[in-house]
């Protein structure tokens, strides 16, 4: 009886979503944690299949972002480090996807399919297998189209030649060459698909001394349904890039648009079903969302073709969509099984990674921190639930153990005697975007106090949008609430603006710019081939590839535990005047432009307003002026840091690790001019960052701060937790003693009354 409002069970009256009728819902169990796990590593497998490298039991020394042969997530930020005055990583995504979150979404996505395929595969006899396998290589091509092996060379292939070729290569191909993609998206998802097929098509292969791809290049297939450009949530940027997969070439993807966020999924569901291909979502749906999208997606197929919904259940193209979809027909009606969920087990991979990456880079670790931006609902849940499923690995299965322990070693190792969130503290944070109060911050309660939502057009894929009640997503999240997890609710939920959102983005193309620069090679190039160095490893991340810090520091702005003062002096450091941000921000140096950026920070409240304006007014200032005042603004945001931290004083006791999720370089990137500007203004400060660095101790040289403060701010804390615990526990059994008590009594009551009818 959930959502119904009702005390019985009245068969009449739906409950939840309509059950009768064509299309219907099957309770069943939810995915076990081996199965959502098992995903989760298919992802990785797909990955290492397409080029990318695993992370290394020790992190290589001065790595940088999108460097060859190195494909870590993890990078540590010291200047970053030194406005927080913690001990700050950054967590990236893939190179190969542009570094956004979605290409784990896409992976993800793929694997839950090329894992049904994979265990076909293996239940078939060899020979049945072994036909296959030469189906497979008899189609292969070379570039100018002419067969790899001729009919004549085919039959001569033996068993053990056949053996090299691996059934992951084979479920790739059987999922993947014939059938298309159908992707509902803001933009970024699309594009990572895309990237992903490209792979395919690049991935070698290698049989009788003859190299030719996994993929042909007239294989595969991509049908985007993405923002007309003409939608306000849209932006000149991505659809230009996205315009330009469309006209590459061999061709690979088409563009749908629509202008309302509601013809999205439906609309990207029929195209899947006409064409007998793959619906992929952005946003991870539920068993009754799918019920909900096939009611709409085939009812108007049925209106267009003039059709009964049951002649529909025979196209085949139909059949091949709905089993893609786990669902059944089973007397002319469909059935559906599950959601669509494989996007959230591809989400928790960078997670898992961020976890390996920190035990390689220092296994003592007590507590990792983590800020994840909301962009796609799964992500957040996605971080979460593999936490989760980490704490207690004890319902894994033998063999997806076994996978772990080759994909994650370091990982493996830490759980086969220590229990993470015991021997190492975690907490996850989520940011979302002050234009969308609705949904999930709405549901957890959370109230922004001191700003406004401004003109309300919120950053492509920044919206939470996909959170309702029921959704997979907020159930994920809810069970860790109820249960003491990673995630605590809206005390761990928290606003961006889009005033703080450019500065986020100078301070990690900073960070960036200030890693390239120490790197040993870089002293050794020209001035040419180092504009071209930095514009290989740094890259300013699009906005929402920037939201996790912005929230990050707005928390601290917030509590009055930073100041806009030290958020300036970093950025003074890092090269950035006021006309070179405004350049940065593509904005130019005119008061026009200027005036402009203020005023649609004075649209976001007072607080933003002030920021904007002092932050470019202090970026102006010679460094002799700021450095009067920044001891005695750090000295302030230190000590108050102590009395009102972020996280619970034990976790803070512990110095976290906080990793900080930056995700998506789909934006115009900076120029050889702005890089130039940059790179000598930094260079200038070089020795006087390095001076700042070394005299500091971040973190308090990694040790505990134990004063009287702390130390009894640390105990109410954890008595506070421990009291909150015991609340909800005997708030659930006197829930239920009533329920039952109510029940008793309403039965006894019924009684009567028909006992009282029957006598009249």
């Amino acid at each position: 009886m959930k959502n119904a409002y009702l005390h019985t069970h009245i068969p009449e009256i739906a409950t939840d979503f309509v059950e009768e009728g064509d299309i219907v819902v099957r309770a069943l169990r939810p995915l076990s944690e081996s199965a959502i796990m098992d995903t989760a590593l298919m992802t990785v497998k797909i990955a290492l299949r397409l080029g990318i490298f695993p992370p290394k039991a020790k992190t290589p020394e001065n790595s940088l972002p999108y460097q060859e042969q190195n494909d870590s997530l993890v990078f540590p930020a010291p200047l970053i480090g030194l406005l927080a005055q913690k001990d700050i990583y950054f967590l990236r995504g893939w190179k190969q996807f542009d570094s956004c979150i979605k290409g784990f979404n896409a992976l993800g996505l793929m694997a839950d399919q090329v894992i049904r395929s994979f265990n076909q595969l293996a239940s078939l006899s060899p020979p049945k297998l072994q036909a296959i396998k030469m189906d497979f290589l008899s189609t292969r091509k070379s570039p100018e189209g002419s067969p790899i092996f001729s009919k004549e060379e085919l039959p001569s292939l033996n068993f053990e030649e056949l053996m090299e070729i691996t059934l992951l290569d084979i479920a790739l191909w059987s999922c993947f060459a014939q059938k298309t993609i159908v992707c509902s998206t803001s933009s970024n998802m699309g594009i990572s698909i895309h990237q992903a097929l490209r792979y395919m098509q690049q991935a070698p292969l290698t049989l009788r001394d003859k190299t030719f791809k996994l993929l042909n290049q007239d294989e595969g297939g991509l049908i985007i349904w993405c923002p007309d450009e003409n939608a306000d949530f849209m932006n000149k940027e991505k659809t230009t890039m996205l315009r330009s997969l469309e006209a590459e070439k061999p061709p690979l993807t088409r563009l749908r648009t629509y202008i309302n966020r509601q013809q999205r999924d439906p609309g990207a569901l029929r195209d899947a079903l006409l064409c007998g291909g793959y619906f992929f979502p952005t946003n991870p749906q539920s068993r009754e969302e799918v019920q909900n999208l096939l009611f709409f997606a085939l009812t108007k197929i049925a209106n267009e073709k003039g059709k009964k919904f049951v002649d529909l259940l025979e196209d085949p193209l139909i059949q091949q969509t709905l089993a893609s979809l786990k669902c059944e027909i089973d007397e002319n009606k469909v059935v559906v099984n599950s959601g669509i969920e494989g996007g959230i087990s591809g989400l928790m991979v960078p997670y898992l990674l961020m976890l390996e990456e920190i035990l390689n880079l220092d296994p003592s670790t007590k507590a990792v921190c983590t800020w994840n931006q909301a962009s796609i609902g799964a992500a957040l849940a996605a971080a979460v639930m593999a936490d989760m499923i980490i704490r207690n690995p004890s319902p894994l299965s033998e063999e997806t153990r076994s996978d772990l322990n080759s994909l994650f070693p370091a990982l493996s190792q830490f759980i086969d005697s220590k229990t993470l969130g015991k021997n190492m503290e975690t907490r996850i944070h989520g940011i979302f975007d002050i234009a969308n109060l609705q949904s999930l911050a709405q549901l957890l309660g959370v109230v922004v106090e001191k700003h406004l939502s401004g003109r309300g057009t919120a950053y492509v894929g920044l919206g939470s949008s996909s959170y309702s009640n029921g959704n997979r997503c907020y159930e994920i999240l809810k069970e860790s609430m109820d249960h003491q997890g990673p995630f605590n609710g809206k005390s761990t939920f928290h606003p961006a603006t889009h005033t703080l959102n450019p500065f986020a983005q100078a301070l990690i193309y900073g960070e960036d710019l200030y890693r390239s620069i120490c790197h040993p090679d870089f002293q050794k190039l020209s001035q040419i081939e180092k504009i071209d160095f930095i514009q290989c490893h740094v890259k300013k991340p699009e906005p929402a590839g920037a939201a996790a810090l912005a929230g990050y520091l707005l928390t601290r702005l917030d509590k009055g535990t930073l100041s806009v003062f030290e958020i300036a002096w970093i950025l003074k450091l890092m090269g950035f005047s006021k006309n070179i941000f405004m350049e940065f921000c593509r904005l130019g140096d005119d008061e026009l432009n200027s005036d402009t950026f203020m005023q649609e920070a004075q649209e976001e409240g007072q607080f933003m307003a002030g920021l904007a304006r002092n932050i470019l007014l202090i970026l102006d200032w010679p460094f002799y002026k700021i450095d009067r005042l920044i001891s005695l603004e750090r000295n302030h945001s230190n000590l108050k840091y102590n009395l009102n931290p972020i996280d619970d004083r034990w976790i803070e006791h512990l110095n976290p690790k906080i990793n900080i999720y930056i995700t998506g370089d789909n934006t115009n990137q900076p120029g050889p001019e702005l890089i130039t500007a940059l790179m000598d203004s930094m260079k200038a400060n070089q020795e006087r960052i390095e001076a700042i660095i070394n005299s500091v101790s971040i973190g308090n040289n990694g040790k505990s701060r134990r004063d009287l403060i702390s130390l009894a701010g640390g105990f109410f804390s954890r008595l506070s937790l421990q009291i909150h615990w015991m609340d909800n526990k005997v708030n659930r059994m006197t829930d239920r003693t009533m329920n039952y008590l109510v029940a008793k009594k309403v039965k006894k009551l019924a009684t009567k009354v028909t006992q009282i009818k029957k006598l009249k």
